[in-house]
C-alpha cells in the first residue's frame, strides 16, 4: 500500500484556522475588497462546505489559502494558520510566508492540493493522464520511474479507472468528464495531503456523474482520513458531504455552523434567501422561486405583461393540435480512421436513435438525461442546424403541417424566424466583438425586418423586457455577469417573434440565485407570449419547475415520457429511476445513499419487472403504462456504474 495510507488521528488543534482574513484587488481608481474578515476553522478529517452565489469570494479565500492569487491581489489583513502534521503539527501563518518561500512549494500539492471546477481546463491536452497525475508525486516524494507509475496507477484504481494501466496512457480529450474530474481528483490526492480544496468538482457534471464523484470524494476522505474545503452553490451537495457550512455573501460570514444547524435553524435572511431559489419536487403549482437579487416581482410581471403583445407570436400561427410532431427520428455520425496510404476504416455511431415525441401548443416538454445521451443533438435537427438521418419534424403552421427536413431556400430562412434557440453558455454564445446593440441588430439584419428606427425601438423594449437598462447597449459582453448575459441571449431570441423555444441547459452555467432570475423569466416570457417550449436540461428539479411534460433519454433513444407529476410519482423505466435516486436534495431527511445506488451496465429482463414483460409478450416497443404516460420497453442502455 501507498506509504501515505497511514491514518492521522482526529486532534482538538484544527488543521486550518483562518481568522479575520481581508483581501483586496486594486482596480484602476481604487481597491475593492473581495474578503472582508473571514473566519473559520478545518479540523483533521472534517468536511467543511463554503457556499455563496458566484462572486461572494469562496474561491478567493481558497487562493488564499494556496497564496495563489492574481497579481492585483493583496492580503491585507488576517492569518491563516496551518499546523502541519508533516511538522510536529507547527503551526505556521501561510499569509506571513513570502510568495517565493520554499515552503509553499512543498505545501502546494504536497500537504494541501487543490480539485479544480473544470477537469478539461484543469488537464494539459499535450500530456498524458499518468503524467500529470504522477507529477505532483515526482516532485514532492523521492521515487523511482518503476514506484511512480506503480503509485500512479494504484491511485487510479482508487479513483475508479477501470483499466489503470489503460488509463496512465491515455490523454484528456480520449475520457468523458467524469473519468477526467476522476483523473484531477487522482492528482489532489496522489501526495496523501493533510487537505484537498474542491473548488465546485461536480458543476461541470450531469446528475449521475456527479453522484459517482461525490460518492468516491466521501470514501476517499473516509480511507485517508482527508480534510476537504469544498466550495459550491449547490446546497444539495453541501447536505450530503459536509460536515460544517460557512455562508459567505460579498466577501462576508453570514452564518456559520454544523450541517444540521444551518439546514434544520437557518437564521440568516440570506441563508434562507439562497434556500428558497433552489427548485425542488414538492414545489406548490404555481409557486414561483424566490431570486436574491430580482427586482420586485409584480413591478416585473407588469413590464412583461404590457409588452407582451408586441413580441407575441402572430394569432395566425396558432393552430389546432400539436405544434411540432418528432417522428422517428435518426442522426448517424461517421468517423473515418485513415493511415498513410488512404483511407482507413469507416465508424458510424448513432447520436439519436428512432425518437418520437409531441409538443402541444404553448407546452412546455422537458427533455432530460446524461451528458452524451442526446438531447442537444435532437435540438439541433430541429433547429435545422444538422441534417437527420431519417425520420420527420413537422411544425404546425397556419397552412398545415410543413416537414422542416425538405424546407430550403426562402422556406427555411422563414422556418429560422418561427423557432430560436437559447444557448447553454452566455459566456461564448455572444460574440465578444460585438456590442449588445450590435448583437440585437442582427437578427433584424439578417431577416430584413423593419426599419432602423423600428429596429431601436424593438430593441430598447426588448431589453425592458428582460430585466436590462438601456445604458447597457454599448457595452461589450465581457463587462456582464453570466445572469446579464443570458438574459441578452433570451433577448436575442425573442427579437424575430418566435413561436417555438429551444432552451439547450439555459441555467447550467449560472449559480443558485441568477438561476432563480432567468427560470422566472423564462416562465413568465413563455406564459404572456403563449411561446412552445423545448427545454434541455440535465437537472430534474429545474426541468420540474418549467415543463408540463418531461422526456427521458439515454444512449440516443426516448426511454421514457410523461407528465411531470406522473414521471416524479411513478418512474418505470430503470434508467429514470438511476436519474431520481442520484439527484442531491438540499434535505438532511433525504440523503444519497451511495452504499446502495446501483447503476447496471446493462438492463435485464427481470429489471423490467411486468412492465417488461407485458410489452414482450405483446412486442412492443412503446407501452403505454397510464393516460400519456409511455415507456421504451426493448431498450438496451448502458448506465455507467456508481462504483467500480
Amino acid at each position: 500500500m501507498r506509504s501515505g495510507d497511514v491514518n492521522r488521528e482526529m486532534s482538538a488543534t484544527p488543521l486550518l484556522k483562518i481568522e479575520n482574513l481581508e483581501v483586496s484587488f486594486e482596480i484602476q481608481g481604487g481597491h475593492v475588497y473581495a474578503v472582508k474578515g473571514v473566519s473559520f476553522s478545518i479540523n483533521p478529517g472534517e468536511v467543511v462546505a463554503v457556499v455563496g452565489e458566484s462572486g461572494s469570494g469562496k474561491s478567493v479565500i481558497a487562493q488564499s489559502i494556496l497564496r495563489i492569487l492574481p497579481r492585483n491581489a493583496d492580503i491585507t489583513a488576517g492569518s491563516i494558520l496551518f499546523n502541519d502534521p508533516n511538522d510536529n503539527n507547527e503551526a505556521i501563518d501561510l499569509v506571513r510566508l513570502n510568495s517565493k518561500d520554499q515552503y509553499l512549494y512543498e505545501l502546494r500539492g504536497g500537504r494541501i492540493s487543490m480539485v479544480f471546477q473544470e477537469p478539461m481546463t484543469a488537464l494539459s491536452p499535450l500530456h498524458t493522464i499518468g503524467n500529470q497525475v504522477q507529477e505532483a508525486l515526482v516532485l514532492h516524494r523521492e521515487k523511482t520511474d518503476a514506484q511512480a507509475r506503480s503509485e500512479t496507477e494504484e491511485i487510479l484504481r482508487l479513483v475508479g479507472f477501470p483499466n489503470p494501466a489503460r488509463g496512465y496512457e491515455m490523454y484528456p480529450f480520449e475520457l468523458s468528464g467524469g473519468l477526467r474530474q476522476r483523473a484531477v481528483i487522482a492528482m489532489a490526492l496522489i501526495c496523501n495531503p493533510a487537505m484537498v480544496i474542491a473548488d465546485e468538482p461536480t458543476t461541470a457534471l450531469d446528475v449521475t456523474v456527479q453522484a459517482q464523484i461525490l460518492g468516491l470524494l466521501k470514501e476517499l476522505q473516509k480511507k485517508f482520513n482527508t480534510a476537504i474545503l469544498m466550495i459550491t452553490h449547490d446546497l444539495g451537495v453541501v447536505a450530503n458531504m459536509a460536515d460544517k457550512v460557512v455562508v459567505v455573501y460579498h466577501g462576508e460570514v453570514m452564518e456559520a455552523g454544523s450541517v444540521h444547524d444551518i439546514f434544520r435553524r437557518p437564521r440568516h435572511p440570506y441563508l434562507k434567501a439562497l434556500i428558497a431559489a433552489i427548485p425542488h419536487f414538492e414545489m406548490e403549482e404555481g409557486e414561483r422561486l424566490v431570486s436574491l437579487r430580482s427586482n420586485d416581482a409584480d413591478q416585473s410581471n407588469k413590464t412583461i405583461h404590457k409588452l407582451a403583445a408586441k413580441f407575441k407570436a402572430p394569432d395566425e400561427s396558432k393552430t389546432k393540435g400539436p405544434h411540432l410532431i418528432v417522428k422517428n427520428l435518426r442522426k448517424e455520425f461517421t468517423s473515418t480512421k485513415g493511415s498513410w496510404f488512404g483511407a482507413g476504416e469507416s465508424k458510424k455511431t448513432i447520436a439519436v436513435d428512432n425518437v418520437s415525441f409531441e409538443i402541444n401548443q404553448g407546452e412546455c416538454l422537458g427533455l432530460v438525461g446524461e451528458s452524451g445521451s442526446g438531447k442537444t443533438t435532437v435540438a439541433k435537427l430541429v433547429m435545422r442546424a444538422l441534417e437527420a438521418t431519417s425520420g420527420s419534424v413537422s411544425l404546425n403552421t397556419s397552412n398545415g403541417m410543413s416537414d422542416i427536413l425538405a424546407l430550403s431556400g426562402p422556406q427555411l430562412m422563414e422556418f429560422r424566424r418561427r423557432v430560436q434557440m437559447i444557448f447553454q453558455d452566455p459566456f461564448s454564445s455572444l460574440n465578444p466583438r460585438m456590442t449588445i446593440q450590435n448583437i440585437l441588430s442582427e437578427p433584424y439584419i439578417i431577416h430584413n425586418v423593419g426599419t432602423a428606427q423600428k429596429r431601436q425601438a424593438d430593441i430598447l423594449d426588448l431589453l425592458q423586457l428582460v430585466g436590462m437598462e438601456p445604458h447597457c447597449l454599448n457595452r461589450y459582453p465581457h463587462s456582464f455577469s453570466g445572469g446579464q448575459r443570458q438574459r441578452i441571449g433570451i433577448a436575442r431570441a425573442l427579437a424575430l417573434h418566435p413561436e417555438l423555444m429551444v432552451c439547450d441547459e439555459p441555467v447550467s452555467a449560472l449559480d443558485v440565485s441568477v438561476q432563480a432570475q432567468i427560470l422566472n423569466l423564462l416562465n413568465d416570457l413563455r406564459k404572456e407570449l403563449g411561446l412552445t417550449s423545448l427545454f434541455i436540461s440535465h437537472n430534474l428539479a429545474v426541468v420540474n419547475y418549467v415543463a408540463e411534460r418531461i422526456a427521458v433519454m439515454c444512449q440516443g433513444k426516448l426511454v421514457e415520457i410523461a407528465s411531470k407529476e406522473q414521471l416524479f410519482a411513478n418512474p418505470h423505466h430503470p434508467y429514470t429511476r438511476s436519474l431520481l435516486s442520484a439527484v442531491p436534495y438540499p434535505d438532511l431527511d433525504r440523503l444519497l445513499d451511495f452504499e446502495n445506488i446501483k447503476y447496471s451496465s446493462s438492463m435485464e429482463a427481470d429489471d423490467w419487472g411486468d412492465v417488461y414483460k407485458s410489452s414482450q409478450d405483446a412486442g412492443l416497443e412503446s407501452i403505454k403504462v397510464d393516460e400519456g404516460h409511455f415507456v421504451l420497453a426493448n431498450c438496451n442502455c448502458n448506465i455507467s456504474e456508481l462504483r467500480p
